[in-house]
């Protein structure tokens, strides 16, 4: 009987970066066995049986991750467990089309009609389903109707947990760029914070996917003065980048129909950047209002004023960076994140470290 791991670690989304940790941390010093999920389906289920146990990676793009799980479910393997990345979505429920109401009747369809329903049968052969955040834990447990679902925090190396000694007014996004991320809002702050401060830069790291590049291209001609769009930016670069600026800024819009934890936001914890974000989605069970980041507000001229106050109080700083380091080490470290995933595992009493 043998332990094997199903993902990719080459690419660009937040779930090859998760993955590449959560092996090299979590699994790989316990003897499980990696599988891209690159590889041709019949490579990969001669080299797993149906006794064997098997952890899985999903999100709502891992489409290759998503057929491998169904077809082992449908195969009666038993011994099954998954990371739910965008509970308690298995795939986006998005259908092209030209009119706004046809697209948003085919999501509601596709998500209370035809996804679930036909999904509860298979989830609930999954013997152990993680969700990195607890509103979806909550909302999976309900929609599938099901009790084998437990709260995975998203694991941090903390070993790379940057000590700033310095902080300068700069300002850096970081993740997938669309209109659901609050990226054009944090532009027109920082043009406002400009009049005050001149030489603020602000760096934007990412790339945009599908209908989202016209609205990057838009921005692009729009935002010109101290914004530099840097697009996609190699993981062995990206330091260079984040040296560069103090103020992570990572805003969201309400999400409608999945609940994730947010990689960019505790990727510049710990880079050691103050966190500017605002109180949606899953985000208050990682950023508490000036203790480890900052709440902005939504209006213009009042977020212009807090960080302006911010930039004044070097104290104040200070110690929301060493809250922030202080509540990595405690709620995301590897041996946090071991335990968790161990304590609920399908065989916990058989995986010993190595």
């Amino acid at each position: 009987m043998k332990y094997f791991y199903i993902s990719t670690i080459t690419g660009r989304s937040g779930i090859c970066k998760y993955s590449q940790d959560f092996y090299e941390f979590i699994l790989k010093p316990r003897g499980f066995i990696f599988i891209d999920s690159s590889m041709h389906l019949s490579e990969i289920f001669t080299k797993i049986s149906s006794r064997d146990y098997v952890h899985i990676e999903t999100g709502i793009f891992q489409t290759r991750e998503i057929e491998i799980l169904f077809l082992m479910l449908n195969a009666n393997y038993r011994n099954v467990s998954v990371t739910l990345h965008d509970a308690p979505l298995l795939t986006y429920p998005f259908k092209k089309y030209n009119s706004p109401f046809l697209n948003n009747f085919s999501k509601f369809y596709d998500r209370y009609i035809v996804h679930h329903k036909n999904a509860i049968p298979f989830i609930k052969k999954i013997k152990t389903i993680y969700v990195l955040t607890n509103q979806g834990v909550a909302v999976t447990r309900k929609i599938y109707k099901t009790d084998n679902v437990c709260f995975l925090p998203h694991i941090v190396t903390i070993n790379d947990l940057e000590v700033v000694a310095e902080t300068n007014k700069n300002f850096l996004y970081f993740g997938f760029i669309g209109r659901n991320k609050g990226i054009d809002y944090a532009l027109k702050l920082h043009q406002l914070i400009l009049k005050t401060y001149k030489g603020v830069q602000f760096y934007i790291i990412g790339t945009a996917l599908g209908k989202q590049k016209e609205f990057y291209n838009q921005l692009k001609l729009k935002y010109k003065k101290n914004v530099h769009f840097l697009g996609y930016v190699p993981e062995e670069n990206l330091q260079e980048v984040y040296d560069k600026a103090s103020f992570a800024i990572i805003m969201f819009k309400p999400y409608k129909f999945f609940y994730p934890a947010s990689g960019s936001i505790l990727y510049s914890l710990n880079k050691g950047k103050i966190v500017l974000t605002n109180n949606v989605n899953a985000i208050p069970e990682i950023i508490s209002d000036n203790k480890n980041g900052i709440y902005l507000t939504g209006n213009l001229n009042k977020d212009t004023a807090i960080l302006l106050e911010l930039y004044d109080d070097k104290a104040r700083q200070k110690a929301i960076l060493k809250n922030a380091g202080n509540y990595l080490y405690n709620e995301h470290a590897p041996e946090k994140v071991a335990e968790a995933f161990f304590s609920k595992f399908i065989m916990r009493n058989e995986v010993k470290s190595t």
